[in-house]
């Protein structure tokens, strides 16, 4: 019998304010090597107070790939699931057991996950992490993403490739960030999806993903009770949502992500969408997703006015918080954190509209680049994106957000307890199709949550394509010791 489609919306119906950064009420990019200084958009908007004075970074670490990645051939092991980080959404979780029964079981165990990890950088400490599915579970992995050393536009580079969607990777950080910090680095090429010279088929692909074969997001669908698919996990792999046109048809990129956790690693996207607290994204949604509608806007900073994503060339550019969850999203739904989009046209107001703060222009690339960067100070986080961006220019955009506003935080903000008093405390609840669960303490006085940056594709079961970067950089407060 065909379930009745109840689409679970993830999200708290609040807003939270931002502060957009301007040349008057904060240093902006450091002074050594790093991206330009903010300059604030043209045409009038909603009057913001004046953000707190940023602090004045020294440069801790830089990494322009000129030295050998891997050199010593790191081989792939077996994923096996011995330490997951929690059992909600981690890719064996309760949550797809309680949603879809038994026949998820039978899904998630049908292929195997291989993993594979190496240091970079001075010290090693930048960590490259990987992740590939064993089709056939034959030892052989079909399409392994890797990280290898590459030119664009006259750099060295990191060239990340992911030739199947069901593969991950990414860079992140060897050890926890400390309190306060600036992470950035310049984005060279990006070939995850969207639109060229005006279509997304292109290159023998269609939004970035190859044409060959079905490419679902097995076994990690949407929730049973979302369209795309008929909710029933034992369905055959063709039969789940479609990630390569439909309703859940897109593509993406994160170009720079804070998430709750040391050590990140690729996973099934369901999993990051409970872990992130302040992000800089690429959602290159396919025509079928947008349908009818808008598919959400994007801001022109040149003259603050919005357009229609349908309208852009999907190659934009979300820069936005997490807050808090719903605590019960109910049958057939998935746990996730609300979500809040800034741009200069709110006036750095963070609005839970899907909102893109500007629009890439790849055929620029690799001769202009991009440079994001996030930093986090004594008061909140910092999210920043540089470059010639379409109808805009050459502009920077920078908004601060402070860790609670009007009693609304981001997500696990505290990486020490003694920043947090325990008020957003509460439970995360399954009452589902095939299982309940209760998850008490999801945020509890005393806890902590220690920031790792996440650069790349993070997802498992979605995202294909390829992207190259440079001098990724780390700075921490002038008075810090190295």
């Amino acid at each position: 019998m065909t379930r009745t489609h109840r689409y679970a919306l993830a999200g708290l119906v609040c807003g939270a304010l931002v502060v957009p950064l301007t040349l008057g009420s904060a240093s902006a990019a450091p002074d050594e090597g790093g991206g330009t200084q903010a300059t604030a958009a043209t045409g009038a908007v909603p009057a913001a107070a004046p953000a707190p004075q940023a602090p004045a970074w020294q440069l801790l670490h830089s990494e322009n790939f000129s030295r050998p990645l891997d050199p010593n051939r790191t081989p792939w092991t077996r994923e096996t699931y011995n330490q997951p980080f929690d059992t909600i959404m981690e890719d064996n979780g309760k949550w797809y057991r309680n949603d879809y029964g038994p026949a998820w079981d039978t899904a998630f165990n049908s292929f195997a996950t291989y993993r594979k990890e190496f240091k970079v950088g001075d010290g090693g400490w930048l960590t490259a992490s990987l992740s590939a599915r064993d089709w056939n579970k034959d030892g052989q992995i079909e399409k392994p993403p890797s990280i290898t050393n590459g030119r664009a536009g006259g750099r060295t580079v990191a060239q990340l490739k992911v030739p199947d969607h069901t593969g991950g990777a990414i860079f992140r950080p060897t050890q926890a960030l400390p309190d306060q910090y600036r992470i950035e680095y310049r984005l060279k090429t990006l070939d995850f999806g969207g639109k060229r010279n005006g279509t997304i088929d292109y290159g023998n692909r269609i939004n970035g993903y190859s044409k060959d074969g079905c490419k679902t997001q097995h076994p990690w669908g949407e929730g049973s009770d979302s369209p795309g698919w008929e909710g029933d996990a034992s369905a055959p792999y063709c039969e789940w949502q479609d990630v390569r046109a439909g309703r859940y048809g897109y593509n993406g990129f994160h170009y720079l992500s804070i998430v709750d956790f040391a050590n990140p690693a690729p996973r099934n996207n369901h999993f990051w969408h409970y872990r992130r607290k302040v992000l800089m994204d690429s959602f290159a949604q396919h025509p079928d997703r947008v349908g009818t509608g808008t598919g959400g806007r994007v801001c022109n900073s040149g003259t603050n006015t919005y357009y229609d994503y349908k309208d852009s060339s999907f190659n934009t550019v979300n820069m936005w918080i997490s807050g808090l969850p719903n605590w019960n999203p109910g049958r057939g739904g998935l746990a996730g954190n609300s979500q809040w989009f800034m741009t200069s046209c709110s006036g750095g107001v963070a609005e839970q509209q899907l909102s893109s703060a500007a629009e890439l222009q790849p055929e620029l690339m690799p001769n202009q680049d991009y440079v994001f960067a996030i930093e986090r100070d004594a008061t909140g986080y910092t999210l920043e994106a540089s470059g010639n961006f379409a109808r805009a220019g050459q502009k920077t955009l920078r908004f601060h957000r402070p860790f609670i506003v009007d009693n609304k935080p981001i997500w696990h903000y505290n990486v020490k307890a003694s920043e947090y008093d325990g008020r957003f405390n509460n439970t995360l609840t399954q009452n589902d199709y095939n299982g309940s669960a209760t998850w008490p303490n999801q945020w509890p006085a005393g806890s902590a949550y220690p920031d790792s940056f996440v650069i790349g594709d993070l997802y498992t079961n979605v995202y294909e394509g390829s992207a190259s970067l440079t001098d990724i950089k780390m700075y921490v407060p002038r008075t810090a010791k190295k």
